[in-house]
């Protein structure tokens, strides 16, 4: 359950707008997400918000807003980290001290998730969270490389959620396999905790329809053969009279269901779909792709 969480009642947040932004060059891609969270309950909650990583995404940028306040997130070196928060959490007499607020991640989770703590988010308030990404993309077994948004990002919408315990029964059940925590490491101060392993093995849920917008721009290098979503209807700017794109701007076709995270592959012209190498004169369009100028008199 990533997201934004109360850390009271170990819920999430409903998101309510979600936007990505992303640009393929070469074989990295920079995406930058911004979600709008609101806060239902009538009295202050605490607020940690989740964001998992792919193993070959690194966080480059984060900012968040609430009222007036604006969160920012300096990236450092993870030995710089340590080193300050050995400082940090060090009494005079050389001796560590446990403190309530810090945040407890074991080796594997520190390396795929960013977990920030808002503080005190008021009332009926509305938190906006920008994350920005840069990863490096893998090339698939037939020559394409394939992007996919993140699952935070693209939530399902499921309105059935066991509101009084802010968890669906699955993840109930896992609850008691895992003890790292988020907050107070004293293992008695059950109600200050939030365990990280078990909140990132549930699937993402929104409890209400949520605004969604979607853009990936391609500037590859490379000559395009084509792009395709297995997943969605898409739509493609290019030039039409191009014998073959090195640009390409791609949205959705029609509005998100709010069924699955969004995935686009992209062919470079040296290969092409099904293992088919070859170099195309145009550029091609599967069956989930819809041109733009299509339409266009």
């Amino acid at each position: 359950m990533p997201g934004l969480i109360n850390k009271g009642k170990q819920s999430a947040l409903p998101l309510s707008v979600s936007e990505i932004a992303s640009c393929v060059r070469g074989y990295t891609l920079a995406m930058t997400a911004s979600m709008t969270y609101n806060n239902i309950e009538d009295h202050p909650i605490e607020g940690i918000f989740i964001y998992p990583l792919d193993e070959c995404s690194t966080v480059v940028g984060f900012e968040a807003m609430i009222s007036s306040q604006i969160i920012t997130v300096q990236i450092k070196d993870k030995s710089k980290i340590d080193d300050c928060y050995f400082d940090c959490c060090t009494v005079p007499n050389g001796t560590f001290q446990r403190g309530s607020g810090y945040i407890l991640l074991d080796e594997d989770l520190e390396r795929t998730v960013l977990v920030v703590n808002l503080g005190v988010i008021p009332p009926l308030e509305t938190v906006n969270v920008l994350v920005s990404t840069s990863s490096e993309l893998t090339t698939l077994p037939n020559g394409g490389i394939r992007v996919t948004t993140p699952p935070v990002c693209t939530p399902k919408v499921q309105r059935s959620i066991n509101e009084d315990h802010g968890f669906s029964p699955y993840l109930t059940r896992v609850k008691d396999r895992h003890h790292c925590a988020l907050g107070s490491h004293d293992q008695n101060s059950t109600n200050s905790q939030v365990c990280l392993s078990w909140l990132l093995e549930e699937e993402p849920i929104n409890s209400i329809d949520y605004e969604f917008s979607f853009q990936l721009e391609i500037r590859a290098p490379y000559l395009l053969a084509g792009v395709e979503s297995p997943t969605h209807a898409i739509r493609a700017d290019a030039d039409p009279s191009a014998r073959s794109a090195t640009s390409v701007v791609i949205t959705l076709a029609d509005k998100y269901t709010y069924d699955c995270p969004i995935e686009i592959v992209i062919y470079p012209s040296e290969c092409g779909p099904a293992g088919q190498n070859s170099a195309y004169p145009r550029p091609f369009i599967r069956q989930h792709l819809r041109p733009a100028w299509a339409r266009r008199e």
